[in-house]
């Protein structure tokens, strides 16, 4: 399938989304080496409560100031970029400038991927975007890494650094995205009271509402069973390599009917990743072995996710509110889990505590394949009926 103008616009900032994306895993292991496991959880929860007021904030500032979905997404990367270049490179602005990037660049590549792509055309573009997506991330990974380990340089320079592509890469690329102007929140409560969206209610718990817990968990993995940042840099260089072969290879057997099965491979994949993440609280050989599954599946279970995501959307309602209510849910997801795990610190060892999260991940995943596979086997019933009444 060929690649249209607006796509192509697109993917740039898409590929740097990813290549910043991937100094996540650098901060949280920076957060880790500077206090202890509850730093991580406070940093967690500080980060993901700005990422969703980035979210919501666009969705308000955007119409006012009446700018285009396409200049909020650059927006995202210029914005959060300026906290990372000029802050103190403290946990607290650290979460607030990589919280406000994710926030406000999902949020705006949301609104934009719903009104570029036909449902037929996502599997195409989510295993494109994927791949583009897992390139920078390897290539800000190494960069990264050759920094810390050939100048021994600290992470808050190459955190400024990011900040400072961030900045470049929004106000050079994107320039020519089409995007219309972004309209006010209707009532996005409505949304919330929609058979359908009560309907995904599990899928978003299963599929994100434990995001904040996995990110906390694998940070505490990577810090307790790896020596360095710059060791932490090249197992994840090695990780990301295996799933851009992976993706490579099968970049063009993705469409809209094989859903069911690369959503099932790649949640078995996931999940025994995050059995080895549990594992690597006795031995770092293990948490090596869940890079390299958990970047193998990662992709494919991320463009699957990002189908379904845009699947659980195609109800009534304005497209913004239906976005916001979506990614508000998430947050209280997020929020909760992360609170009631954290409980469980007081009470557990440090390995215990790894293998306990990991498991969680690990049982989470399947039962995403099972609520993913329901949500796609009704939406094509869904189709299917409603192909029939326009035939008849």
């Amino acid at each position: 399938m060929a690649v249209s103008k607006s796509e192509r616009a697109l993917l740039p900032l898409i590929g740097l989304q990813g290549g910043l994306t991937a100094f996540g895993g650098f901060i949280g292991f920076h957060v880790m080496a500077s206090g202890d496991a509850n730093a991580i959880f406070r940093y967690t929860l500080c980060m993901l409560t700005s990422a969703i007021a980035g979210t919501v904030a666009g969705y308000l500032v955007g119409p006012l100031c009446r700018a285009s979905s396409a200049v909020m997404l650059r927006a995202g990367f210029v914005l959060p970029g300026c906290i990372l270049l000029f802050g103190d490179g403290s946990p607290d602005v650290l979460a607030a400038g990589y919280g406000a990037f994710i926030g406000m660049t999902w949020g705006a590549r949301h609104l934009l991927e719903m009104s570029m792509f036909r449902d037929r055309e996502r599997d195409a573009y989510a295993s494109r975007s994927g791949a583009l997506g897992v390139a920078c991330g390897i290539a800000a990974t190494i960069l990264v890494t050759l920094l810390l380990a050939g100048t021994g340089a600290g992470t808050g320079m190459a955190f400024r650094g990011a900040g400072a592509i961030g900045i470049l890469g929004g106000l050079m690329l994107g320039k020519r995205i089409p995007g219309d102007r972004m309209r006010a929140l209707v009532n996005p409560l409505a949304v919330l009271k929609q058979p359908q969206f009560l309907a995904s209610m599990p899928l978003f718990f299963l599929e994100s509402g434990l995001f904040g817990v996995g990110q906390a968990v694998g940070s505490a993995g990577a810090f307790q069973a790896l020596g360095s940042a710059s060791t932490f840099g090249w197992v994840a260089t090695l990780a990301g390599m295996a799933g851009a072969i992976a993706l490579f290879l099968t970049r063009r057997w993705r469409d809209a009917g094989n859903r069911v099965a690369w959503l099932g491979r790649s949640c078995a994949v996931v999940a025994a990743a995050f059995v080895m993440l549990g594992m690597s609280a006795w031995s770092p050989v293990f948490y090596v072995l869940y890079a390299v599954l958990k970047a193998a599946g990662g992709p494919f279970l991320s463009a699957s996710e990002q189908v379904l995501n845009q699947r659980t959307l195609d109800i009534q309602g304005a497209l913004q509110d239906r976005i916001v209510a979506r990614e508000v849910v998430l947050w209280m997801f997020r929020m909760t889990s992360l609170v009631l795990f954290w409980n469980l610190l007081s009470h557990l060892s440090a390995a215990h505590l790894l293998a306990a999260g990991a498991g969680l991940l690990a049982a989470a995943t399947l039962l995403e394949y099972a609520a993913g596979r329901a949500l796609l086997w009704r939406a094509a019933r869904g189709d299917a009926e409603a192909t029939r009444r326009g035939v008849a």
